[in-house]
């Protein structure tokens, strides 16, 4: 009989107030949507009864709502959604939501929280104005850390807040004073990293002045060191936490199933010894449509796509893998990749034990050398 791997539950919003330059998400500005948020309830609550059966006697382990910007959706509307998915979590699921900080009050803080939400995830960047209006952001830093106090005051001890640095013309200095006005606000868990320009975005088109690769040298090896000061260890690429890790995300980097609902949301889900994925349309009359129409498109991973996938995720956390993680999730031999992890060794960019393999220093600055002898 073949195991089950832990599932996780996605929930996506596409909506926002705004899109940001620099956002590459599936995203669109409400005022703009022809579709009601009534209307997409009703297509996440049929896409999930029509596919739930694909998760075998299984419970998630985690929900996340992700946008766009799911604190837009109204609690009432949230708790006809939570309503479905309830019976179907563990007892301890981590449930996740992110917040914008120009779209949150303390009131529907805490209706989140009654309804089930343990998690939050505050969408602030930066706390300098400077910065947040370059990125387009709805909100100052006034507001940021308002926002931040009302998640403490609503009971949420779970709480990550998310800063990106290597924003325009940023100093070290700047980029620091994040970090440090981050942790005084009472969060358990940090996403910092590196702004990146993507293709499809105002940035990707319109570039502004960034620090050159000295500078952001500096503010990662500054910034690596602060967070460690301040008790955050790092136990992912751009995971920091003091106590509770991100299950959500550790069932994507641990390559465990994930079932995802909404529009452009996607899922992976082990049937068998076959690794099934689906990517829902995009847009959300599209997406309301094909739910409708009851089409779940889901499709096999080549077999020879996987040892890629796996690495590209799992090694993402700096955990030691297991030697019977591959062939737990994949359902092939560790022979396939054995050659060339043993390559990677060779170069210094892994280290064995009796028990598994993990990044070396070199490996965590050299990963994308590694997940190249997969391709």
């Amino acid at each position: 009989m073949i195991d089950l791997l832990p599932v996780s539950l996605y929930i996506h919003y596409p909506w926002c107030i705004r899109k940001c330059p620099y956002c590459d998400f599936n995203s669109y500005p409400k005022n703009k949507s022809v579709c009601t948020d009534e209307s997409y309830l009703n297509a996440l609550i049929l896409d999930f009864k029509q596919n739930i059966n694909l998760i075998s006697n299984r419970k998630f382990n985690a929900v996340y709502f992700g946008g766009g910007t799911p604190s837009l959706f109204s609690p009432k509307l949230m708790e006809k959604l939570m309503h479905e998915i309830s019976p179907y979590c563990e007892e301890n699921c981590e449930i996740s939501m992110e917040a914008n900080p120009g779209t949150v009050s303390l009131e529907t803080l805490k209706d989140y929280r009654s309804l089930g939400v343990n998690r939050i995830s505050l969408g602030v960047q930066s706390f300098d104005d400077r910065e947040l209006k370059l990125l387009g952001r709805i909100h100052d830093s006034k507001a940021a850390i308002e926002a931040c106090n009302n998640v403490i005051k609503a009971g949420f001890d779970n709480f990550n807040i998310d800063i990106m640095h290597g924003l325009p013309e940023q100093t070290t200095q700047k980029a620091l004073a994040d970090i440090k006005i981050a942790a005084s606000l009472g969060c358990n868990h940090l996403s910092w990293y590196e702004l990146t320009l993507e293709e499809d975005t105002y940035f990707g088109s319109n570039p502004p002045k960034l620090p050159n690769e000295d500078n952001l040298a500096d503010i990662e090896e500054q910034g690596f060191v602060l967070l460690k000061e301040l008790g955050f260890n790092r136990y992912e690429v751009s995971g920091y936490t003091k106590d509770r890790r991100c299950q959500n995300n550790l069932n994507y980097w641990f390559f465990y199933d994930y079932f995802g609902i909404g529009a452009g949301a996607h899922s992976k889900i082990q049937i068998g010894d076959k690794t099934c994925r689906r990517g829902n349309p995009q847009k959300p009359s599209s997406y309301i449509e094909e739910v409708k129409n009851k089409k779940n498109n889901f499709f096999e991973v080549k077999k020879s796509d996987l040892p890629f996938e796996f690495m590209l995720n799992r090694l993402r956390v700096f955990d030691e893998t297991k030697y019977d993680e591959f062939e737990t999730t994949t359902r092939l031999n560790f022979s396939t990749v054995k050659d060339k992890l043993e390559k990677a060794k060779g170069e210094g960019l892994l280290r064995f034990s009796d028990t598994g393999y993990a990044l070396t220093d070199k490996g965590r600055w050299m990963l994308n050398d590694i997940l190249e002898l997969f391709l």
